[in-house]
């Protein structure tokens, strides 16, 4: 048997950050628990988006003054890499312990048990291995989800090559469900390599994961990484490639997987889901090798990497070869999902989660991963990305060989799982769906973008300017007068999101100043140009889609008071913005039969955009002889109109609030005389 020795050199410990961590935290265990937690979450080839879990036994007085042993544990949907030290839930040690001494213990019963064992009762619900965490007997136990010793050990002598490789030092423990089974199993284990002499210093849990402790915090985190790391060397090598930037377009050109295709595999998704879903393309050099392998149904066919992945990606993905019958292939999909509940719900009252695949394979092109929100379809591509390479290498070691489907069954319908979802609230209005926003770094449209995402929606921005980090889901500096530069924004906001549901059309320029007499061609033409034709430019790229939104299409034009009540000197402006209502009205006959609803704002007087200064509103205010916050409120209602006012009701315009409304002009004004 092979020596596991620690120290390895990918270690990243610094004492100078352990010091820090400990003496900002009340309990300075403590803060060096979320040290080395960060520490490991920070590697996603150990854990991933809230995989894994820690902890640290310690003392705490009560309100009594008397010492109490406690095990902080890593809290429920916390991750690792960032977590703090509210993260973890303080559990009285004594109790959690002597609850492994009942007979038996449902998952529910189990939390219910676990929290009357908080010490602060507003604390977090602890991981459903708390129980495992407070039996080990030392200070420190960290759990991974390791991708180098999955792959090892779920091949067909996995459990051989976990023995030969860890066995000296590691319990090697057979798979049972995590909560209270899986801690009375290893209890009962780790009091035989007792008897034996034997003093175990980690635990392969086979197809689950590895478990390290020590009462330094230090040695458990660089036991981990050596665990891993010799996991990783028995590994045969791959043959390597230049890895191609991730795209749709890297390595088919030619491929019938346009924009409008996606949407449509989209579309036919989110039927299936009952809402509107999130798709993610990932079309890089691992994901198209991995989609274009000829054993590629079997190979992807047969389960997850961990148990707990299931509720990411499902237990299998789809694939789909021809997206011309993608409506077909997911309703294979659908049929075989069912058949798999039907076969190991055994009369349980359980609710049938919906059909959806959430990865999709697509040989020639990768893999698209989907999620009701964007955020959820991002950790399934990370998950599935990870499969990817530990199902490889698993093959290479003679086949991957993952959990049985009635395992895998029990970890997608656990009860705490369906107790969430009877828990669960109503998403937001636009969760699923994916909206665009042209002029989305600043003004009216910012604050349609922010408004958007308020709602759940995923936003895309497009802007001749950069966006500050953070404002739109995905933002993109182009031309929106550019036919080619908006036809690539929206295809790269298909990759990405996988379809557009609705519009936000904000993009304009303001001329004032020459009379009819003085105006020029060159000035009429570049209003014209950016106040109307872009909008038909971009409508005319993303009506495709539209047509398949996943709930219905909605665009919002944002026109301008001057429709309705045109003022001297704003000759162009006031017909640019005319010309893109009647656009707009045109559009509204057109696409109502595709249930692509269009309407159009017409704001006056925002005063909070690039067009107006302070300076500017006090050269206004004093030629009407008023102040300058009399001149901002010089409407009916008497009310300053924002741009986050337009932007808001630019984007309830994309609710299902308003999907018997097209063809609308409203003004946002609050209430002017010449119009009303």
């Amino acid at each position: 048997m092979k020596q596991i020795r620690s120290a390895p050199q990918s270690s990243v410990w610094s004492k100078a950050e352990a010091r820090w961590w400990a003496e900002r935290t009340p309990d300075p265990l403590l803060g060096l628990r979320v040290y080395t937690s960060r520490l490991l979450g920070a590697d996603p080839s150990l854990v991933l988006h809230g995989g894994g879990n820690t902890s640290v036994k310690s003392a705490a007085r009560d309100v009594l003054g008397e010492e109490v042993e406690v095990v902080w544990v890593k809290a429920s949907g916390w991750d690792l890499a960032t977590i703090e030290a509210q993260g973890f839930a303080p559990l009285e040690l004594g109790r959690a312990r002597r609850l492994l001494d009942a007979p038996a213990l449902s998952d529910l019963e189990m939390m219910r048990e676990l929290r009357r064992c908080r010490l602060d009762p507003q604390a977090p619900d602890p991981s459903v291995e708390a129980l495992l965490h407070a039996f080990l007997p030392h200070r420190f136990v960290d759990h991974t989800h390791a991708d180098a010793v999955l792959a090892l050990i779920q091949t067909p002598d996995g459990a051989r090559r976990a023995r030969d490789l860890f066995g000296g030092e590691f319990l090697i423990v057979p798979y049972v469900k995590p909560g209270f089974d899986l801690a009375v199993e290893c209890g009962r284990r780790w009091l035989a390599a007792e008897r034996e002499g034997r003093e175990p210093r980690g635990m392969i849990l086979l197809n689950h994961g590895v478990f390290t402790f020590d009462d330094d915090p230090r040695a458990s985190y660089e036991r981990m990484l050596a665990a891993v790391a010799a996991a990783a060397a028995e590994l045969p090598r791959p043959e390597r490639r230049a890895a191609a930037p991730r795209g749709r377009r890297a390595a088919a050109a030619d491929s019938a997987w346009t924009p409008a295709a996606i949407a449509g595999l989209r579309a036919e998704l989110s039927r299936l889901a009952g809402q509107p879903m999130i798709l993610t393309l990932d079309a890089g050099e691992d994901a198209r090798r991995f989609a274009d392998r000829p054993d590629l149904d079997a190979v992807a066919g047969r389960g997850t990497l961990t148990p707990d992945h299931v509720l990411r990606t499902k237990r299998v993905p789809a694939v789909v070869r021809d997206p011309e019958r993608a409506a077909r292939d997911l309703d294979r999909y659908a049929a075989a999902y069912r058949r798999y509940f039907a076969r190991h719900v055994n009369g349980r009252p359980l609710a049938m989660l919906d059909p959806a695949p959430r990865i999709v394979l697509a040989p020639g092109l990768g893999f698209f991963a989907a999620g009701r929100t964007a955020r959820d379809a991002d950790i399934a591509a990370d998950v599935y990305r990870h499969t990817i390479g530990a199902i490889e290498a698993a093959e290479r070691l003679g086949g991957f060989r993952p959990l049985p489907a009635r395992h895998l069954f029990e970890v997608e319908y656990w009860d705490l799982e369906q107790a969430k979802l009877r828990r669960g609230g109503a998403p937001p209005p636009l969760a699923g769906r994916v909206a665009l926003v042209t002029g989305a770094a600043s003004g009216i449209g910012a604050a349609s973008v922010a408004a958007l995402k308020e709602r759940g929606a995923a936003v895309v921005g497009l802007d001749l300017q950069p966006a500050p980090d953070g404002r739109a889901d995905l933002h993109l500096v182009a031309d929106a007068a550019d036919a080619a530069a908006v036809r690539a924004a929206v295809a790269r906001a298909v990759e990405r999101f996988g379809g557009i549901d609705a519009v936000v059309s904000c993009v304009g320029v303001f001329a004032a100043g020459p009379t009819v007499e003085e105006l020029d061609d060159s000035a009429w033409t570049r209003v014209m140009d950016l106040n109307a034709r872009s909008h038909l430019t971009l409508l005319r790229e993303t009506i495709p889609l539209l047509r398949r939104a996943a709930a219905g299409g909605s665009v919002v034009l944002i026109g301008s008071r001057n429709v309705a009540a045109p003022g001297p000197g704003a000759a162009a402006y006031s017909a640019s913005k005319a010309a893109l209502t009647q656009l707009g009205r045109v559009a509204a006959l057109e696409l109502a039969e595709h249930g692509i609803r269009v309407n159009v704002l017409h704001p006056d007087a925002v005063f909070d955009t690039n067009l107006w200064s302070p300076a500017l509103i006090a050269a206004r205010a004093e030629k009407y002889g008023i102040t300058p916050e009399e001149y901002r409120r010089r409407n009916l209602l008497g009310v300053e109109v924002r741009a986050a006012d337009v932007g808001a009701l630019a984007a309830a315009l994309c609710t299902d609030l308003f999907s018997r409304t097209t063809g609308a002009q409203i003004p946002v004004d609050g209430g002017n005389p010449r119009v009303v």
